[in-house]
């Protein structure tokens, strides 16, 4: 039986003195009292959010068996300006990953897209358990960025490691704990009911939160989003993105789509028979790197799996063009920038980026087709045979394998993870999620949470709203347009 966060929390610590906990039966509010705001500290290594106080509290690390000790969870508050009059409530957003720091990474964005409700409501950054400020986790096989830079075969492996070494931390990262994790930093701040922000990952953390503890929340908005007891990754992500070709070519008129969709099935036929290779210069090293039909479908994925980056389409576009000719020089400067940003980003480390945390979170909750009771040589041969169902046909340009194994998305990437009994997800398929205002927002060129999973993730609450925005990938919410949705049912929802 799940225990109430807020009994197993410690006291909230901020620079040596407590803030309050509510009393039995106190009225809580919309937002800190000044008591508990007075109680937090100033966050100076935070100068995009000069007004922001800093506070953390201690959880046990595994709720179910408290004696393997506790770990910490940070947070930020962001107060609202106007004084003159009350809090009208506190927005706590999530930006997705999982493995990404809220506070540091994240806060002064969401500070930015949310500045219309600031005046009347708090903002609450939390950092997730396993990354940034709360007790952020790491491992020797994830270490750095050279994951970025190996074939399938031996990220899998990698990632089998870090749970290997991870040990009895393998099951303390799941998407529950997170979400108690919330709750107990809510609790400890006298809050009521929340207005949650999830974007990507955080569109099924914030069911996950809502599932749990539908009594705190107010509304529900998701950007970039996905149902929890779906898997998005499938043959919809590959229609999305012949959608997202064909749109970019026909609004910015420098190419076909037809035909960038041919030149790239062309390509990657060749490259699954015969794997060519590129060069890629990172930080005084040289790797290199297959260049196959895996490395072009990752390359290719990633185009839409953030924002849009019509620049970076287009010469996907021509270069792919040019392979029909026989020269494949602009497809390796394509595949070499792919991977530049991708190390680049994985250099952040667990203080902005947790690879570890990730897949502890990843491999834990997500769908498998494969149970690790089972030894790893039948684990594969399980998803194998469930690979094998797939029709290429349905996930054209790319190959069916190619497709739901390109890289950061690849299903099998947990075939080695260590068995783990408790993995699960969040909460079982139809389970009752709280009728509150939800709002669902995709964006048209999103090849990674497409459309049809943002309908699906509306699905899962009786009361939810899906819009699609044009133009956008899977950061709907970046967007002047998707930001003021926000804002504007933030603003106006009613419960």
């Amino acid at each position: 039986m799940k225990k109430p966060a807020v009994l197993a929390m410690s006291a909230l610590l901020a620079a040596g003195c407590a803030a309050p906990t509510p009393a039995a039966g106190a009225q809580l509010t919309p937002t800190v009292s000044t008591t508990t705001l007075k109680a937090l500290v100033a966050c100076p290594e935070l100068p995009s959010l000069p007004t922001a106080r800093c506070g953390q509290i201690t959880v046990p690390r595994d709720r179910v068996d408290p004696a393997k000790g506790t770990i910490k969870v940070s947070f930020a508050l962001v107060p609202h300006t106007d004084t003159s009059r009350p809090g009208l409530g506190t927005i706590v957003p999530n930006p997705g990953g999982p493995g990404t720091s809220t506070i540091d990474l994240s806060g002064e964005l969401f500070a930015e897209a949310l500045t219309p409700l600031l005046d009347r409501r708090d903002l609450l950054l939390i950092d997730p358990r396993g990354v940034g400020r709360s007790s952020a986790l790491s491992c020797p096989a994830l270490a750095g960025p050279t994951r970025v830079f190996e074939p399938l075969a031996q990220q899998r492996q990698l990632i089998g490691e870090c749970g290997a070494q991870l040990g009895d931390k393998l099951s303390n990262y799941a998407t529950t704990a997170v979400a108690d994790d919330i709750d107990a930093v809510r609790a400890t701040l006298g809050l009521d009911r929340l207005d949650l922000l999830g974007v990507s990952y955080g569109t099924y953390l914030m069911p996950t939160y809502a599932q749990r503890f539908p009594e705190h929340v107010r509304t529900v908005s998701m950007a970039g989003a996905y149902a929890v007891n779906e898997d998005p990754t499938g043959a919809v992500g590959a229609a999305a993105f012949r959608r997202a070709i064909g749109l970019v070519c026909e609004r910015t008129k420098e190419c076909d789509g037809d035909e960038v969709l041919d030149d790239l099935a062309a390509l990657l036929e060749r490259l699954r028979a015969e794997p060519e290779s590129v060069d890629v210069p990172f930080k005084n090293k040289h790797y290199t790197v297959a260049l196959d039909e895996w490395q072009l479908t990752s390359v290719a994925g990633r185009l839409f799996s953030n924002k849009p980056d019509t620049k970076a389409t287009l010469a996907l576009a021509n270069a792919v063009a040019a392979a029909r000719t026989g020269d494949l020089g602009p497809v390796r400067e394509v595949v070499r920038k792919s991977l530049l940003a991708q190390a680049e980003i994985y250099s952040y480390g667990p203080m902005a980026l947790s690879d570890a945390q990730s897949w502890a979170t990843s491999c834990h909750d997500y769908l498998r087709d494969f149970d690790y009771a089972d030894p790893i040589a039948e684990r594969t041969s399980d998803y194998e045979a469930n690979l094998a169902k797939l029709d290429d046909a349905d996930f054209a340009p790319f190959s069916a394998r190619a497709w739901t194994t390109r890289a950061d998305y690849d299903t099998g990437a947990c075939l080695n993870w260590p068995n783990d009994p408790t993995a699960q997800s969040p909460f079982e398929a139809g389970a009752t999620l709280p009728d509150v205002p939800a709002l669902v927002l995709s964006g048209d060129l999103d090849a990674n949470t497409p459309s049809e999973s943002g309908r699906a993730a509306a699905a899962q609450f009786p009361r939810a709203t899906f819009r699609e925005i044009a133009g956008a990938g899977h950061t709907p919410a970046s967007t002047p347009e998707g930001a003021d949705a926000i804002v504007r049912f933030i603003r106006d929802a009613h419960r």
